[in-house]
């Protein structure tokens, strides 16, 4: 296996680098960063300011609960112009997205689909993904763990 070298220094792998210097995002502001691709799944985040709709439904959440990820699915349903997509899909048929773009980020599930109306406010679901996720919001959540 060949291992790409450090281009500063020369000496260990990107790997070992990245390891070993952690990145610091404490004062970058994300608001405009696409995060659509990017697993934040092991990351120890805690955001500054409380998050935004916009914010975590661009980070891909990957697996969640049963819980989460129906009221996700529900959200998602609510805004899609045909949301008896949705009931078809979960019963084998094609994927409720053909022709639109989906709202949340997340790993579907099938198994779990009921219709009916999202149940959380957006504040607290916001707050639930990030307790779900481990990520800590300064002045309202914290990351399990790290004292303030």
């Amino acid at each position: 296996m060949t291992q790409i070298k450090n281009r500063f220094t020369g000496k260990g792998s990107i790997r070992e680098v990245a390891e070993k210097n952690r990145a610091n995002f404490s004062m970058t502001n994300l608001s405009l960063v696409n995060l659509f691709k990017v697993s934040l799944s092991m990351a120890n985040l805690e955001f500054a300011w409380f998050p935004s709709i916009r914010l975590l439904s661009s980070i891909n959440l990957g697996d969640c609960s049963n819980e989460l990820t129906l009221e996700l699915m529900r959200r998602d349903a609510q805004a899609h112009p045909h949301p008896e997509r949705f009931d078809e899909w979960a019963k084998g048929g094609p994927c409720p997205y053909q022709n639109e773009e989906f709202f949340w980020n997340l790993r579907w599930r099938k198994d779990i689909w009921k219709p009916g109306t999202p149940q959380m406010r957006d504040s607290d679901l916001l707050l639930a993904i990030c307790k779900e996720k481990g990520w800590g919001i300064k002045g309202y959540l914290k990351i399990e763990g790290k004292g303030e």
